[in-house]
């Protein structure tokens, strides 16, 4: 696989040097985190391949809506496909409806609408134009000249269905992460397939246990041990590989609290000393592995904690300046459905002056959430 050049400027290094000072000191050097990124380092699209040169289930873990990280996956799906990688699996769907993600998937025409409509039954509130293009861009692949006929290439969805209006709560008869995980083994593991497992962040766990922890009394109770990719690895172990998406990692004074930047900053100074330029990159057993984390919520309950407890691979693609936010799905909230819409609000407990202020006109611009927000502090 192509890698980065490995020979940087002199001047870099000392850069280096200029901006190694923030956060608490980590147990290795800036200079050597730069110099494995300068020999080992390799763009985001060929790490996430080559991972399956030793593994068959890879698990891409987001913060969610970040537009780079579903673009990274819009650019995977071709080279998924050419090196043999036949399926992504995805949590932003509902398996009860993969009938329709395969017919959709086959048609001679990409049909947006019945794209938009898989989504909108997943969650009425996830009208994001990029995870629909998910859809879009498997189609293309599928209708390609050099698509192989016997093998088209498949998005499953692994989402339990969401009903907050459900009498006893949404997640009243299952658990939504061992139901994702059974899912998986249905439609790809037990038909002896490799995957992209693409979710958010805390489902794609494997090795690391998410702590159970009580905030207001400062005390911890325990892990969860049951996160999709925590059954998967707990029955394939290293047959799976975690790779973490940079994003604000949770803040370990509270889950209301401003985020944090992952292992104290140490990410920071590295990048930026190396133009910020998008890589991806083995954590466990390396430098990368023993950076640590003193702020955060992850590195509670799990005393003298290290990055390669937390995940095996990394990908860094831009600086929390840059990070930009998902695009509203155009057409997505229609006077079919707009009804649906406040009635799933309702069931949330949203303010009803608001869901009162909704319509079909105003509604993508009123439910956008600007994930940029979650980063401003972290911005500079």
């Amino acid at each position: 696989m192509p890698r980065y050049q490995k020979s940087f400027p002199v001047f870099l290094v000392l850069v280096l040097i200029v901006f190694s000072g923030c956060g608490p000191k980590q147990p290795v050097s800036t200079e050597e985190l730069a110099h494995y990124l300068q020999v080992y380092g390799m763009p985001p699209e060929d790490y996430v391949v080559s991972k399956f040169q030793d593994h068959d289930y890879v698990f891409l873990g987001e913060y969610h809506r970040i537009r780079q990280n579903v673009e990274l996956v819009l650019a995977l799906i071709p080279r998924l496909y050419h090196n043999g990688i036949n399926t992504l699996a995805i949590e932003f769907g509902d398996a009860r409806d993969q009938h329709l993600v395969d017919s959709l998937l086959a048609l001679p025409h990409f049909d947006r609408q019945l794209a938009r409509e898989i989504m909108f039954r997943s969650d009425p509130l996830w009208g994001y134009k990029e995870y629909i293009d998910i859809y879009r861009v498997a189609w293309e692949v599928n209708h390609s000249d050099t698509m192989d006929h016997t093998k088209p290439f498949r998005v499953v969805n692994l989402g339990a269905h969401y009903d907050p209006c459900k009498k006893g709560g949404a997640w009243k008869d299952l658990d939504p992460d061992v139901f994702m995980a059974r899912i998986l083994f249905k439609e790809v593991i037990d038909k002896h397939e490799k995957a992209l497992v693409y979710s958010g962040n805390h489902h794609a766990f494997t090795h690391y246990h998410q702590p159970l922890y009580n905030f207001k009394k400062d005390s911890c109770y325990g892990y969860t041990t049951t996160r999709m990719g925590n059954v998967v690895y707990d029955s394939l172990g290293e047959r799976t590989f975690n790779i973490y998406l940079h994003a604000g990692w949770t803040s370990g004074k509270g889950w209301d609290k401003p985020c944090v930047r992952p292992v104290n900053g140490a990410m920071r100074p590295v990048m930026k000393a190396l133009g910020n330029k998008p890589v991806g990159f083995d954590v466990a057993g390396t430098p990368f592995g023993k950076l640590t984390s003193t702020n955060s919520y992850y590195a509670l309950c799990h005393p003298g904690f290290l990055l390669e407890q937390y995940c095996d691979g990394y990908i860094w693609q831009v600086s929390f300046k840059d990070m930009q936010p998902i695009t509203m799905e155009k057409d997505f909230i229609t006077p079919g459905n707009i009804v649906l819409v406040k009635k799933h609000l309702q069931c949330l407990g949203v303010d009803e002056k608001f869901i009162r202020s909704l319509t079909v006109e105003n509604a993508n611009e009123k439910l956008f959430e600007d994930i940029r927000m979650h980063f401003r502090h972290l911005r500079l």
